[in-house]
C-alpha cells in the first residue's frame, strides 16, 4: 500500500501534467480572441462611410449663438449601407431646416457621398467622391465595356434603355435590365455612379 506522501506526489504530478498539456491550448485561445477582436474592430472602421448633406440646409452646431457658425453643410460618419431614411434621422437631430426631395427611404449607401438638397422643386444630386468613376447614365459605348461585367451585349443595353426610358434611377433597376447577379452590379459599383 502507497503511502499518503507518494499518493500527494503522484496527484501533484498528474495535475502538473495536465496543465502542461492543456496551457499551451489555454494561450492559443486567448490570442485568437484577440485576433478576432482586433479583425472585427478593423472591420467596423473599414465599413464606415462619409455622408455629407449641404445646399439647401441650415446646421447651426449645438450651443452655438453665434450666426456666423450657421452653415449650409454637415457631415458625419454612418455605416456602409445606410439608407437614405436613416440618413434623414441622423440629420433631424442637427438640422433646423432643410428640404426633402428623395421619395425612396431605401435607397442606401455604400461609398462616400455628398448629397445636394437644392429646393423641394428640385432633384436630389449624389456625387460619389471618387473621379475615376464612370457615371452609368452618361457614359459613352467603349466606358461601360470596361466595367467590370460589361460586354458589348450589355452595354448596348444600358444604351438602348436610357435611350428609350431616359436615365436608370437605381442599381436594382441596373440588374433588372442586365439580367445579372448581385456580385456583378456590386462590382460595377465600385467602379461606377449613377
Amino acid at each position: 500500500m502507497k503511502s499518503k506522501k507518494e499518493i500527494i506526489i503522484i496527484a501533484c504530478i498528474v495535475i502538473i501534467s495536465i496543465i502542461l498539456i492543456f496551457l499551451p491550448i489555454i494561450i492559443n485561445n486567448s490570442n485568437n480572441n484577440k485576433e478576432e477582436a482586433i479583425t472585427e474592430i478593423k472591420t467596423e472602421e473599414e465599413n464606415n462611410i462619409t455622408i455629407t448633406v449641404y445646399g439647401e440646409i441650415t446646421y447651426q452646431p449645438i450651443n452655438s449663438i453665434n450666426d456666423d457658425d450657421i452653415t449650409n453643410e454637415l457631415s458625419f460618419e454612418a455605416k456602409s449601407g445606410i439608407t437614405y431614411g436613416e440618413i434623414i434621422n441622423v440629420i433631424n437631430n442637427f438640422l433646423t431646416k432643410y428640404s426633402i426631395v428623395d421619395n425612396n427611404l431605401t435607397k442606401r449607401y455604400y461609398k462616400t457621398t455628398r448629397i445636394n438638397i437644392k429646393s423641394s422643386n428640385d432633384t436630389i444630386e449624389e456625387e460619389e467622391i471618387n473621379d475615376n468613376k464612370i457615371n452609368i447614365n452618361t457614359a459613352t459605348f467603349n466606358q461601360l465595356t470596361t466595367l467590370s461585367g460589361i460586354g458589348t451585349k450589355r452595354a448596348n443595353k444600358i444604351l438602348d434603355y436610357i435611350k428609350n426610358n431616359g436615365n436608370i434611377e437605381s442599381f436594382s433597376e441596373l440588374k433588372t435590365i442586365l439580367g445579372v447577379s448581385d456580385e456583378i452590379i456590386e462590382n460595377i459599383k465600385d467602379e461606377a455612379f449613377l
